[in-house]
């Protein structure tokens, strides 16, 4: 009986065994974005929910492509989603390895900088002369050149606000730099 209750439980340490790998699996999975392979907005709530319980100064950006409707209208949904693949790289090629990078949904991204609002906003001027500007989309076989621009809004979390309260200044900081990029040409416009 005792060399049948071993090989039982050695089968069940296995079958554990195979269910952590899968759930881990599923976790990654579940945190990334399935087209840019940048973080979920799930996944990076979690990170703004732990920053929140951190308490040590850090920011919220969002970004939004501007005028991503256009592109999808003119050139199909492909197409917009290889122009989101090459935002996205760009994205990833100029944050730091502390910043947390996702795809908020749609045409959105959003960032999380672990830095105050001085060195956030060093780091989202060098971020936009970094994505901005002309990229070339391989779709259909014909590489296609592109200007491609993004409005950004950032906030610095303030010492008892919600994540919800927070990301709505960002958001509306977006939304205001997108309004004056329909005024002024030389801003980053897609």
């Amino acid at each position: 009986m005792t060399a049948e209750g071993n090989a039982a439980i050695e089968h069940l340490k296995k079958e554990v065994s195979t269910y952590q790998v899968r759930l881990e699996e599923a976790e990654e999975i579940a945190s990334r974005d399935s087209l840019t392979g940048l973080q979920s907005r799930l996944s990076a709530e979690g990170q703004i929910e732990k920053a929140l319980h951190d308490a040590a100064p850090f920011c919220v950006a969002i970004l939004d492509i501007n005028e991503f409707k256009v592109v999808n209208d003119k050139h199909g949904h492909l197409f917009g989603d290889e122009v989101l693949k090459q935002f996205a790289t760009e994205l990833r090629s100029v944050c730091r390895s502390t910043d947390t990078i996702g795809r908020w949904g749609g045409d959105e991204f959003i960032l999380l900088l672990h830095c105050g609002l001085a060195e956030a906003t060093a780091q989202i001027e060098r971020l936009r002369k970094w994505v901005c500007g002309n990229y070339t989309i391989q779709a259909n076989s014909v590489p296609t050149k592109l200007q491609v621009g993004a409005s950004i809004g950032l906030a610095e979390w303030l010492a008892g606000e919600t994540m919800k309260d927070l990301i709505a200044r960002a958001d509306a900081e977006m939304y205001r730099d997108k309004a004056a990029a329909r005024t002024n040409k030389n801003q980053c416009v897609g």
